[in-house]
């Protein structure tokens, strides 16, 4: 070897320059037994499936179809009792907002009548002194030919006793008749009232 004027080549010697990737190749089982035994391996990718045959794949199909339909199940009374009383409340509410709605547009308008007639009345009043100012009484009086009366035409009359007023009133009635128009007089009064 020495003639071919190559020096041997130790073992410990450094080698030459080097083309491509010194790390050591691995095969996939070998990468996927050190990766399982470090604890990166995904839990999945530890284990191989079997291959399934076709009857459990079946049972398999069916068990999830019976999972996916739900059983139909019972309505209690007193849920639907609940309900159908959550639904009256609510309509006895709405019922209500409708009747104050209505109130209140009633309020309106009578506040709306009365300032109208407040300004009629003050129309009225002064239309009504005018019209009966003592001056212009007397002088349509002096002009229709009345005149004052003169001290031999007013006569004062006396009469013997104390002013006396007599109230004529029915025939007393008993307690049974008394209580019977009260009540009817009540009930016509709250017919009446929820009549508006």
């Amino acid at each position: 070897m020495a003639a071919n004027g190559r020096r041997p080549r130790s073992r410990y010697s450094p080698p030459g320059p080097v083309s491509g990737n010194l790390a050591r190749k691995m095969d996939s089982r070998e990468l996927e037994r050190r990766l399982e035994s470090s604890g990166q391996l995904d839990f999945d990718q530890q284990y191989h499936r079997r291959q399934e045959s076709r009857a459990e794949l079946r049972a398999r199909q069916r068990a999830k179809a019976k999972a996916a339909v739900r059983p139909a199940q019972k309505v209690s009374a007193a849920a639907v009792l609940g309900f159908g009383c959550v639904a009256l409340l609510v309509m006895a509410v709405l019922m209500c907002y409708v009747r104050i709605n209505a109130i209140s547009r009633s309020i309106v308008s009578m506040k709306n009548q009365i300032s109208e007639l407040e300004v009629e009345q003050v129309a009225l009043l002064t239309e009504y002194e005018r019209l009966f100012d003592l001056s212009t009484v007397k002088e349509a009086a002096e002009a229709a030919g009345m005149t004052q009366p003169s001290e031999s035409q007013i006569y004062y009359v006396d009469l013997p006793g104390e002013d006396q007023a007599v109230a004529y009133g029915g025939e007393s009635t008993g307690v049974l008749e008394r209580i019977f128009t009260s009540a009817g007089q009540g009930i016509c009064a709250a017919v009446e009232y929820f009549q508006r």
